[in-house]
């Protein structure tokens, strides 16, 4: 991953799977017991069980796939159309999860070795490592050149669970942001200054541990992410550029909003979570909710000063059940450590 590419973030980012391969019994166990519990482990002693997992079609197309559909002009020019409403749809499918973003995989493995294991694996997108001892490395450095492996790691590393799960986050990132290659470029049609912007991507990452924030979804009207907790709890982080805090201003004074609310969205004290919704839907003695459509704002400092806002136990469009789709009941179905 290019250096700029850790300063933009993707457009959605969940929890995926990581599968351990190797054959030592006891240093798998040791292994998938020290990984942190947040993390969806599944570990094998077997290559070919652990490629039968690997290999196993998933029922959901990737989401960066569904996002797109064609369309055709009236001169019947086929044009490639973005639906961001399908981002936000992924929260209800639980094999989001399913997908594995990384495999650790011994090289000195009986029957089948460890390059023979990567060799045979179908998903182009997932992060390979090899665990070596010292006379693996010059075959790791080969695989390595050769564009079979992603990174290779020594055994004796291996068992600084810090350093390998630093490892692990990493090709993790690399996963979601070689994936979602063709989504950027989609957007950069026209993209949300926020996926650009080092300054929000530093803040999303130091809200993301505050807030125990496990997965994230661009969404619009208002712009910014939907965030779920491993828990299923739904928060809402809305960010806005000088334009779209016009766009909120030119509608507080359009539609007449109460005094105080009108002077903390001019003053950048609030901002609007108006969505779709609109005063022009209320009639007779129903009165637009105006104190619920506002949430406290504070600025990041950057090339662009956005605001921002988060909003906890946000109400989302979404018909989500937290116990059927969140990383948790992802989790749960998972075989004991």
């Amino acid at each position: 991953m290019r250096r700029r590419d850790r300063f933009i973030l993707s457009p959605y980012f969940h929890p995926t799977t990581v599968v351990l391969v190797d054959d030592n019994e006891s240093f798998l166990r040791s292994l998938t017991l020290d990984m942190p519990s947040s993390l969806a482990c599944r570990g094998f002693t077997h290559a070919e069980a652990a490629l039968e997992f690997l290999n196993e079609p998933i029922d959901l197309p990737p989401l960066v796939d569904r996002c797109f559909s064609l369309a055709r002009n009236g001169d019947s020019e086929a044009l490639i159309h973005l639906d961001l409403s399908v981002i936000e749809q992924e929260i209800n499918h639980l094999q989001r999860f399913r997908r594995v973003s990384v495999v650790l995989i011994d090289y000195a493995m009986p029957h089948v070795d460890g390059l023979q294991l990567c060799a045979r694996m179908n998903d182009p997108h997932a992060r390979r490592a090899m665990l070596t001892g010292v006379a693996d490395e010059k075959q790791a450095v080969e695989a390595f050149n050769a564009g079979l492996i992603h990174r290779f790691i020594p055994k004796h590393r291996a068992t600084a669970v810090e350093t390998l799960v630093a490892f692990v986050a990493e090709l993790e990132r690399e996963y979601f942001h070689q994936y979602l290659e063709r989504l950027r470029t989609a957007l950069a049609i026209d993209p949300p200054g926020f996926l650009i912007d080092p300054s929000v991507a530093i803040q999303m990452r130091r809200l993301m541990q505050e807030e125990q924030i496990a997965e994230y979804y661009l969404v619009n009207d208002p712009p910014g992410f939907l965030m779920l907790r491993a828990n299923g709890t739904v928060l809402r982080l809305v960010l806005l550029d000088p334009r779209a805090r016009q766009r909120q201003i030119d509608f507080v004074r359009r539609y007449g909003a109460p005094a105080d609310i009108r002077r903390g969205i001019e003053q950048g004290r609030l901002v609007g979570l108006f969505g779709g919704d609109s005063p022009e839907d209320y009639f007779g003695d129903e009165s637009y909710p105006w104190a619920e459509k506002v949430a406290e704002a504070s600025e990041i400092p950057g090339n662009v000063p956005w605001l921002q806002a988060l909003v906890r136990d946000a109400v989302t469009d979404v018909d989500f059940d937290p116990g059927r789709s969140s990383y948790d009941a992802y989790r749960a179905t998972l075989p004991a450590r």
